[in-house]
């Protein structure tokens, strides 16, 4: 008979009973191929429990979620000042956004807006090339918003390569950070699909992470995705972070 452990979240802080499930629970593991792979995920509600065999346990992310309720309304609305509306397009939708909240926030759309550009004049920017739609920039509108400075808006598995592609195009570092913290963890994304995000945004704690992993799972990886990361020895981030690696190997 497998003997079950319990886990039982507590003191997670002003949280109502309308707000569950409160936490997930990733259990994951090391496979042959040197990736991380999902094995269970359990939704914990406030006070609950989750069972596990013995035999399960294992390496496992825990993190807490919350319930947002969906509006309908822009979460960057215009603020009452004169010539804060600002529209932005994304094929055939539009949405109205606060010019100076944004301006604050971003540094691209405070040149775009402060000098005499197409964007000041019109009042309106296009954003067709990103590829996203609007749903997505409306998470990311939604991460960098007013109510997000009180009430924190993490990424997600869901949306973190969104929010991260955003971020770094309207060079919003503080959100690129949560990112970059957040991929460590989401071992829903495949590892190598992480690590090439290194080289092209610069995440220092994910290069750390990688720097850190087990020398054995190192080996593992870099052996079995060797032809992905043969292509990276030009470029001069993860060309010198692969060479790190492998330095490490053989000096362990």
């Amino acid at each position: 008979m497998q003997r079950k452990s319990g886990m039982k979240v507590q003191h997670i802080g002003n949280v109502s009973e309308s707000d569950v499930p409160l936490a997930q629970i990733i259990l994951w593991e090391w496979d042959d191929k040197g990736a991380q792979v999902v094995k269970e995920t359990q939704l914990l509600n406030t006070g609950g429990t989750a069972q596990f065999s013995s035999n399960d346990l294992g390496p496992f992310v825990i993190r807490i979620l919350k319930k947002r309720d969906k509006t309908d309304n822009s979460p960057c609305h215009p603020l009452s000042s004169p010539y804060d509306d600002l529209a932005v397009q994304i094929g055939d939708k539009t949405v109205t956004v606060s010019a100076h909240w944004l301006m604050s926030v971003s540094p691209v759309i405070h040149r775009m807006l402060s000098t005499e550009m197409r964007e000041k004049q019109q009042r309106r920017i296009t954003l067709n090339d990103l590829g996203v739609d609007m749903e997505q920039f409306m998470q990311f509108v939604e991460a960098i918003s007013i109510a997000a400075l009180h009430n924190p808006i993490l990424p997600n598995p869901e949306n973190v390569l969104v929010l991260l592609k955003l971020a770094d195009f309207f060079q919003v570092d503080w959100l690129i950070k949560r990112c970059d913290l957040h991929l460590i963890s989401c071992v829903e994304i495949p590892l190598i699909d992480r690590f090439l995000l290194i080289g092209h945004y610069r995440l220092p704690n994910l290069k750390n992470f990688f720097l850190h992993l087990n020398v054995d799972n190192l080996r593992i990886f870099l052996k079995e995705n060797s032809d992905k990361l043969a292509s990276l020895i030009d470029s001069q981030i993860a060309g010198k972070l692969f060479f790190e690696l492998c330095l490490r190997l053989v000096t362990a």
